[in-house]
């Protein structure tokens, strides 16, 4: 992967439920005013805050531009920074993140335009949604380019699986001070449903592409785990 350029912005981006949030706040402490926010707002169906980055940017007060991209939706990094070259971000196992999704969208949702009504069943829901993870990415992604999309764009790609080692490899490329208990435990949510193997299976089956990104990456770090909801 890449080295950081502090040259030049850094955008993260936030997949939702990755730890994101939490990272979030850790990226507050090290970059303060130079810390911009990318999130569209579903209650009023806002779209993003488009910024001055390279204006705003500068080695003394380097900007990284923080949030969900997302190139389906309209405000990904393409039609909002084309011109970024650099990075970072966090993934999780694609059907363990739309779970946690799910239970997310059943606890904050009521009155988004965009979620009228969720299917009050899990695995419903598993079966008639596919991942999203690669909308997220700064280019469209496919099997002959996904490796070369990871090492040319990317610092660091981390896991959740892997929260500790990710973030301490990323603060090393940031040259930033990390230890564990500076990342907090943040948007959790309650999960009173399960899904089967079967259906475990079949979610894989449909969603080829985004397991063999996650885990092209997953192979990268040692298996040392830490839990988000």
């Amino acid at each position: 992967m890449l080295d950081y350029n502090s040259n030049q912005p850094l955008i993260f981006i936030h997949i939702p439920k990755t730890a994101g949030t939490s990272i979030r706040v850790l990226f507050e402490k090290w970059f303060g005013e130079g810390l911009l926010l990318h999130y569209y707002k579903e209650a009023v169906c806002e779209m993003p805050i488009h910024h001055e980055i390279f204006a705003k940017h500068s080695v003394d007060q380097p900007v990284v531009v923080y949030g969900h991209f997302n190139r389906r939706r309209k405000f990904g990094v393409e039609d909002y920074y084309p011109e970024v070259r650099q990075f970072i971000t966090i993934l999780r196992d694609p059907l363990e993140r739309l779970i946690s999704n799910y239970f997310y969208l059943k606890k904050v949702a009521h009155g988004w335009s965009k979620y009228p009504e969720l299917d009050p069943d899990l695995a419903n829901y598993v079966l008639i949604n596919k991942s999203p993870m690669l909308n997220y990415f700064p280019r469209e992604v496919t099997f002959d380019n996904y490796k070369e999309i990871i090492e040319k764009y990317f610092i660091e790609i981390g896991i959740i699986e892997n929260i500790e080692i990710s973030m301490e490899r990323i603060a090393v490329k940031l040259q930033k001070t990390y230890c564990a208990e500076m990342l907090e435990r943040m948007n959790a949510s309650n999960k009173d449903q399960l899904v089967t193997d079967d259906l475990r299976n079949i979610f894989i089956e449909n969603n080829q592409l985004e397991y063999t990104v996650y885990n092209y990456v997953k192979n990268n770090y040692f298996n040392v785990n830490r839990h988000f909801s």
